[in-house]
């Protein structure tokens, strides 16, 4: 009899425990579920009050558009004829300055033609000849310069790296006037007065450019 009684007591006391459990969990349910349509309520409060407002913008901005959109089509119609009105003016314009340009072109030919500068035949090699010459000139080592008045030696003198930087700009030009190798050869190794440019060599005497590279460069051995 003991015995039952407690196992009913123990049944009794597991299931309390039990119903207990459940109803924690169905009010803790029904908090959440409470939480969430207040939320809900919450939103649509906010939704209903900023409603109108919402409206209103939409409506101004439908009105701006329906109010300007007219403008902006007569704007782009009133662009599209006009080009269409310029173009053909535009397209002779572009033809009479492509031939006033001819026109230019013909005219500085028959300068050029004029005072000498392209009358004979012109040796088309001209520019890689004075870049070869002046590259032999600026991987000699050596100093160029002129002789000077009294004494001996080199008035002047530049390593020869240096001079040619100097060189080439007149190279450019000479490239223009020209018309053989052996008139660039001659020019670039004379100052503007007509002396000698001289190049020399350590424990050596000068020896004129025009010497130097007839000797030491082979592009210019062959110039008479």
């Amino acid at each position: 009899m003991k015995e039952s009684a407690m196992f009913r007591w123990a049944f009794l006391g597991v299931t309390a425990a039990f119903l207990a459990a459940v109803v924690w969990i169905l009010n803790d349910i029904r908090l959440q579920v409470r939480r969430s349509g207040e939320r809900i309520r919450a939103a649509s409060g906010s939704l209903e009050e900023n409603m109108p407002t919402i409206v209103e913008k939409t409506r101004q901005s439908t009105e701006a558009l329906s109010k300007n959109l007219p403008q902006v089509v007569a704007r782009v119609d009133k662009m599209t004829l006009t080009l269409s009105e310029n173009l053909p003016e535009l397209v002779d314009r572009a033809g009479k300055t492509s031939e006033v340009i001819a026109e230019l072109a013909e005219d500085i030919r028959q300068l050029k033609e004029l005072a000498g500068v392209t009358t004979g035949a012109r040796d088309k090699s001209l520019v890689a000849y004075a870049n070869g010459l002046l590259q032999a000139v600026e991987s000699s080592g050596g100093s160029v310069g002129v002789h000077k008045t009294f004494g001996k030696g080199l008035k002047n003198a530049r390593p020869a790296a240096e001079w040619v930087v100097g060189a080439r700009k007149e190279a450019l030009i000479l490239t223009i006037l020209v018309k053989s190798k052996k008139e660039m050869l001659t020019r670039l190794g004379k100052t503007k007065l007509g002396a000698n440019w001289m190049i020399e060599f350590p424990e050596k005497e000068p020896v004129p450019l025009i010497d130097w590279l007839r000797l030491h460069h082979p592009e210019s051995k062959e110039v008479g």
